[in-house]
């Protein structure tokens, strides 16, 4: 288990309620009966206090928690207001996000975001193209990119196949391509690897100082090596630590990720320092301390 403070990317705190909401929907029992194999979880959810235990056992210092807004699609709704209730339940350990529906009238979505940043302290904005069948760079993205430049804040954005049944055409990487292009000061975390297209999301990461990439939704022992290469070498500094919990347990993600022999210094980049910048964290300091 690590001795750095992790902070995770990507977590979905999944109590009862939020759970049936999920649940509802094929693509998501799709994803947690087929490829984690844990449908159980869809029926009776996981009390958030079980969560931030788990964190507590691996020293998981923070996660990123966002909503969820594919309203006009399928009805998936997760209030941003319940985001910022959970981080206020449990200070310091929730780093809340904003999720906005794209397809909702354009000024809702950037009102919305500014909402969340300037009046709750939300510290990133996160989007899934995949769940409106956009690619990033569709223009309906563009304000969104555009008022989080304003705000300096950070985009998480969901890369490489959905796993669910729904279209990964969407997450392609080679889409953030234009989008970085554009807003050369945005700053782009995108999740999941970009697997199975791992070899054009390092591209993005190698060529744009402002895009990032997150293990997420993927556990080390599944890494591709192109991934692990470029995360031990000129890379270092451009990728960052995330589960996609509940989808895979803590226990297991620590236990293959000691295997794959990183050194203390790309433990402390990958675990903590890389995303504590990105989001306005401190760094860790001498002896692990923040």
């Amino acid at each position: 288990m690590p001795s750095i403070p992790a902070l995770d990317v990507s977590v979905r705190p999944i109590p009862r309620e939020i759970a049936l909401r999920y649940g509802r929907l094929p693509e998501y029992r799709h994803i947690f009966r087929e490829i984690f194999g844990r449908e159980e979880v869809l029926d009776e959810g996981i009390p958030t206090e079980d969560m931030i235990a788990q964190m507590d056992r691996v020293n998981v210092q923070a996660a990123l928690v966002s909503g969820a807004d594919s309203r006009r699609v399928n009805g998936l709704h997760v209030e941003n207001d319940w985001v910022a209730d959970l981080a206020k339940r449990f200070p310091g350990r929730i780093v809340p996000g904003a999720a906005v529906d794209p397809l909702r009238d354009v000024m809702e979505c950037v009102n919305e975001i500014t909402r969340c940043v300037t009046e709750l302290g939300f510290a990133f904005v996160k989007l899934f193209p995949y769940a409106v069948d956009l690619a990033p760079h569709d223009r309906r993205f563009y304000p969104i990119y555009a008022k989080c430049c304003e705000l300096n804040v950070p985009i998480w954005t969901q890369v490489g196949h959905t796993a669910g049944l729904m279209a990964s055409e969407p997450g392609r990487p080679i889409h953030l391509d234009r989008v970085a292009l554009d807003f050369p000061s945005l700053k782009i975390i995108g999740g999941h690897i970009g697997w199975p297209w791992e070899q054009e999301m390092v591209a993005m990461a190698l060529k744009h100082p402002n895009v990032y990439i997150s293990s997420c939704g993927h556990a080390p022992d599944h890494w591709p090596q192109a991934f692990v290469q470029f995360a031990k070498t000129r890379g270092k500094r451009k990728v960052i630590f995330g589960t996609n919990w509940p989808y895979i347990s803590y226990d297991r993600y620590f236990q293959k990720f000691d295997q794959l022999g990183f050194s203390p210094d790309l433990q402390r980049l990958f675990l903590h320092d890389n995303l504590a910048a990105l989001i306005g964290l401190p760094p860790i300091g001498p002896g692990g301390a923040t």
